[in-house]
């Protein structure tokens, strides 16, 4: 049993960034994060805004409720935009999808281990032979090979923090920016963004110019 748990968590291992894409149940994503943000981790008063194109969008205020939450839990005061530090905008979106075909591997009963065993007995009529076969414990490993297709999809999260005053004044001065990518089989992106937050948030707001991957079950 350990000779087959070791293999598979060999193939396992070596085809993993395949697999974390089409393994269900878990969002898998890279984050990159750049900022200058206070290194006291001061709790910014915030307030958020969404783009032209957000306008209205019910979609926009349900993201935008789940991003709140995370900034309130850490400490961060939601203001009205005329008493807020920083503006938070958000983008998201996904892609048409692309077809990827992977292989993987057959495990199976490659062998099973014997010996042969001859010898003699002596008992009270004289000597007789005996012969018997020994069976040992059945090998196991790769058997053969598979293909299969998948339909993977790219969706990102972009979180911004601009300065209330420079923006005011009609200028960007940005404070922090994050990117989130998620690679997977589910093209509904209001059923994975939840977890994508999460994950941004899970070390927030992290070391400046750093690139981390973030494993969330999918709810």
């Amino acid at each position: 049993m350990r000779t087959i748990v070791t293999l598979l968590m060999t193939l396992l291992l070596s085809g993993c960034m395949m697999f974390e894409s089409i393994m269900p149940g878990y969002v898998y994503s890279d984050i990159s994060v750049f900022h200058n943000l206070s290194p006291t981790g001061q709790r910014l008063k915030y307030a958020t805004l969404p783009m032209k194109s957000q306008e209205g969008s019910l979609e926009h205020k349900y993201y935008e409720q789940l991003i709140k939450t995370e900034l309130n839990k850490l400490g961060y005061v939601e203001m009205p935009v005329d008493d807020a530090d920083v503006i938070v905008f958000l983008d998201y979106g996904i892609d048409i999808g692309r077809d990827v075909v992977s292989s993987y591997p057959i495990i199976g009963q490659t062998g099973i281990s014997s010996s042969y065993t001859t010898g003699t007995i002596k008992n009270k009529g004289g000597y007789s032979t005996y012969s018997g076969t020994t069976y040992h414990t059945p090998t196991y490993g790769v058997v053969g090979s598979g293909t299969r297709s998948d339909r993977l999809y790219t969706r990102f999260l972009r979180m911004e923090f601009l300065d209330r005053s420079e923006f005011a004044a009609g200028k960007v001065k940005k404070l922090y920016e994050a990117l989130v990518i998620s690679e997977g089989s589910s093209n509904q992106l209001a059923k994975v963004m939840p977890a994508m937050i999460k994950g941004l948030f899970k070390e927030f707001p992290g070391k400046s110019g750093s690139v981390y991957h973030v494993e969330v079950p999918l709810e």
